[in-house]
């Protein structure tokens, strides 16, 4: 075996496919050298090059997404339940074997399997502004207790990966990801000390579970009612306004206990935002929840972004439903002449407040002028927000 310093692009590319070749052999006579190999790979790009292909977590997570596959199909590539949660979020680092499993029977490129992992985003890349914001939402932090605060908060239930594409984000990609990250930290820590009055049971948490808490939407206490019915099932709710860079609706997350979290940012004051918001991370929870725990991924959502991921199509597709089941809309005119009749037969028959379904005629339709009288604003943030509603009117 004859081992060569990487010196250049070329000494680069020459050794993986060096790398590449033998791990196609499949024999441990190898092991050695493909040890070697990849840990002067991992050198040379950390010091010189910038890595185009996924770190290992990415391209694994990507490979699950693209196939619709859980953490326990991983199984038969990775080893027991525990180690794939392990390389999922970042504590194991792929073997040899594993890197040879993934490859050939997910197809995974060994160039991304064997890159080294990339770094997320340091304290030092969170804007200032974005930590004194959040200091005006109760917090007292500086930029060396926000080092300890992150990482705390999160309490190791995410992966290194957290912020990457592969991740599910649907937001924009002018996203402040540092300041979304101390969001979500923020989100995390106020439900780890949140006294919830039960724990979550996934087995009564069901689509009749979400049609029960929208019809709550048509009491004049319908807010209060469904915060308190959401604590009786085991579920937080945490209101976080948005720190300066994002662009965020609400998300969908577990704590270290796997209790279900749902944040909201309130960005838009309007009664129909909050409960599409509140029922679509909802329908993550209902949907999603293994996902949640075992694939360590949190759903984060800008509710003016049209998503073609997969499960997030399926939780706006659930949440419309429980708000207004399509069986309804078909009794009526749902089209751009629909009439204010259409709107008032359409929520006596729902359970839903009128402004709810006009909201969802505006955002169906695309025209936020016709029905804008019926829309219910200044009401939600000065309840769940009270002294911070004018700030961001």
């Amino acid at each position: 075996m004859t081992i060569k310093p990487i010196r250049n692009a070329s000494d680069l590319s020459a050794t993986k496919a060096r790398l590449a070749s033998l791990l196609a052999k499949n024999s441990g006579e190898f092991d050695d050298e493909i040890e070697v190999l990849t840990t002067l790979i991992e050198q040379y790009e950390e010091k010189f090059a910038r890595v185009d292909a996924p770190d290992p977590i990415a391209a694994i997570k990507f490979r699950m997404e693209e196939k619709g596959l859980t953490p326990r199909q991983l199984e038969p590539f990775i080893g027991s339940r525990a180690r794939v949660s392990e390389v999922l979020t970042g504590k194991r680092s792929l073997s040899i074997d594993m890197i040879r499993s993934l490859h050939e029977g997910l197809g995974i490129p060994y160039a991304s399997l064997v890159a080294r992992p990339r770094k997320t985003e340091s304290v030092d890349e969170i804007s200032g502004s974005a930590i004194r914001h959040l200091n005006t939402l109760g917090f007292s932090l500086d930029r060396e207790e926000i080092s300890h605060f992150i990482p705390a908060s999160l309490q190791q239930t995410v992966p290194s990966a957290l912020l990457r594409k592969t991740r599910t984000q649907r937001a924009a990609s002018k996203t402040d990801q540092g300041a979304l990250l101390l969001w979500q930290a923020a989100v995390l820590q106020r439900a780890e000390a949140l006294t919830l009055a039960n724990i979550f049971d996934r087995s009564e948490f069901s689509r009749a579970t979400l049609r029960r808490l929208a019809k709550l939407s048509s009491k004049i206490d319908g807010i209060k009612r469904v915060l308190d019915s959401l604590s009786n099932l085991g579920i937080a709710v945490i209101v976080m306004p948005s720190l300066p860079g994002t662009f965020l609706d609400g998300a969908a997350m577990v704590t270290s206990t796997n209790a279900p979290v749902v944040g909201l940012t309130l960005r838009y004051d309007r009664a129909d935002n909050f409960w599409f918001t509140l029922l679509h991370e909802l329908s993550h929870i209902c949907l999603h929840y293994e996902v949640l725990v075992d694939g360590h991924t949190t759903f984060v959502d800008d509710m003016e972004i049209i998503s073609d991921d997969v499960r997030e199509q399926q939780a706006d597709a659930l949440a419309q439903e429980s708000l207004i089941p399509s069986s309804i809309l078909e009794q009526v005119v749902w089209s751009p002449d629909s009439s204010f009749d259409d709107i008032t037969t359409v929520s006596a028959r729902a359970l839903v407040p009128v402004t709810v379904v006009a909201g969802r005629w505006q955002r169906d339709h695309q025209n936020y002028k016709k029905f804008s009288r019926l829309i219910d604003r200044s009401s939600v943030r000065a309840l769940l927000l009270p002294g911070k509603a004018a700030d961001r009117s």
